[in-house]
């Protein structure tokens, strides 16, 4: 029965984890996880990108040949790749800027961004712009995906549309001009963003334009073109503890942790859910082997952590993405209730034995008495049933614990708790006929009034060798263990 509700507990603990984890709850706790365990390496330069934003102060729509003449600025000043994350429109009032713009969009290191309108349960279906820009620049869908908490942490780089076509991300098609939208089997391929790949600058557009932005901010660089304008497109908040950022910012740090190549892809949910059972769930079984009366259970849920903790690590530095945020919250969850069970436990038992030594102590006076060479005797007695949690247990503990105290009318006497309805008596300059004695009027002077029997045994000690504080230890076991 015992074995039966030791495996339930464990299961239990495995699935919470597992649960935790799928469902994203304990998704903050990913991100610290990621940010403090990603793989350390050499100092990276700086951010190989730009963000050229623009914002409230030369505000969205800008006419397409202004758009064609800022496209011009960045290539002569020796962009690396620039990637439109803008909402473009034909002008039937300037066909010229919409031919000028559409040449600039012919240069290969030129990509736009298409946005995706999503359905729930749905394929989503890919917003073109203009035929004449489609059809001039390499195309990449600019989608976001937030968690269910609201924060992008995820980054999509290829999503199947309603139509067939598998978009990869614009990113995607900025680093990799060869990768273009096509057909493909697979509908979704997503990787995680953490804190490592940092954020390139974010500068304002417009600083092109009028000179405030040289060559030399601009050469070698990637350049994101985006929307920085709180009345068109709200802030998104990232991975937990980093700032909220613009769509295009986000794009941009994307592309970074793309080109260091920080893009872990998360395990199947099938076995993220079989590695927290067995992480979680494992521990607790290991623990509770012993009834969870001792350090076991502790050090089995340390054990537990430690052992997330590096396969967290291991597959974060292979690429590979396990949440393990449900994994070490079951397990710091557990500590902490065993934690609280033993100070509430130890509470309970000075409360059952005010005015008893506690082992601690017990230990040292051992030790003193041992290194003056006085002869001694040693009694360890317990409640034979062992049970200290029902109520008539509490009172056969009271009752004993009183005895004891009684008993222990010298100076040097010492009666101490050893827990679970076991004690120490401690007679100095007493032989052990004389603690036999002692034993058998606290064994008939308890049996009065309790409801279980007194289990007790005498070590007595005349000098060396002394196996009084090995007793000890033997008799300190769990309530209903032998004492003699």
């Amino acid at each position: 029965m015992r074995s039966l509700r030791r495996g339930a507990l464990a299961l239990a603990a495995g699935a919470l984890a597992a649960l935790l984890g799928g469902l994203g709850l304990a998704a903050p706790l990913d991100d610290l996880l990621q940010r403090w365990l990603s793989p350390t390496s050499a100092p990276q330069p700086s951010a190989p990108g730009v963000v050229l934003a623009i914002g409230p102060d030369d505000p969205w729509p800008w006419p397409n040949g202004r758009l064609a003449q800022l496209l011009d600025r960045l290539r002569d000043a020796g962009a690396r790749g620039i990637a439109l994350d803008l909402p473009l429109q034909a002008s039937a009032d300037d066909p010229a800027g919409d031919a000028r713009l559409a040449r600039s969009l012919l240069d290969n290191r030129v990509a736009l961004g298409v946005a995706l309108d999503m359905a729930p349960g749905k394929a989503p279906r890919a917003r073109m712009p203009p035929v004449e820009f489609a059809d001039a620049a390499r195309l990449g869908h600019a989608h976001l995906a937030p968690d269910r908490d609201g924060r992008v942490r995820q980054h999509l780089s290829y999503v199947l549309a309603a139509d067939g076509v598998r978009w990869p991300s614009l990113p995607q098609v900025l680093v990799q001009p060869g990768n273009r939208a096509g057909g493909g089997a697979r509908a979704l391929d997503r990787w995680r963003i953490g804190h490592a790949g940092g954020l390139p600058p974010t500068l304002p557009a417009s600083g092109v334009l009028d000179g405030r932005l040289g060559a030399s901010q601009l050469h070698g660089r990637w350049i994101l073109v985006g929307l920085a304008d709180p009345r068109l497109q709200p802030r998104l908040p990232g991975p937990f503890g980093s700032a909220p950022l613009y769509p295009v910012e986000h794009q941009a740090r994307a592309l970074v942790a793309l080109l260091r190549g920080a893009t872990p892809r998360p395990l199947p949910a099938a076995a993220q859910a079989v590695l927290a059972l067995l992480l979680a769930g494992g521990a607790v079984l290991v623990g509770l082997s012993a009834g969870g009366r001792d350090w076991r259970l502790p050090a089995a849920a340390i054990g537990g952590l430690v052992a997330t903790l590096g396969l967290f690590a291991w597959l974060l530095g292979r690429q590979l993405w396990f949440a393990a945020g449900g994994v070490v919250l079951v397990l710091a969850i557990v500590l902490l209730a065993w934690c609280l069970t033993a100070l509430w436990k130890l509470l309970r038992e000075r409360q059952q034995a005010p005015g008893l030594a506690s082992r601690a102590r017990m230990e040292a006076a051992l030790h003193a008495v041992r290194a003056t060479g006085q002869p001694h005797a040693l009694l360890l007695v317990g409640i034979a049933a062992g049970d200290t949690r029902s109520e008539a247990g509490q009172a056969d503990a009271c009752r004993l614990a009183r005895l004891l105290r009684e008993r222990a009318r010298r100076p040097g006497d010492i009666a101490a708790c050893l827990g679970d309805g076991a004690f120490a008596l401690l007679l100095p300059g007493t032989p052990a006929s004389a603690a036999e004695h002692i034993l058998d009027e606290i064994r008939q002077l308890a049996g009065r009034g309790m409801a279980s029997p007194v289990r007790g045994s005498v070590h007595g000690c005349d000098g060396d060798p002394c196996e009084c504080s090995r007793r000890l230890g033997a008799g300190a076991t769990a309530a209903g263990a032998p004492l003699a």
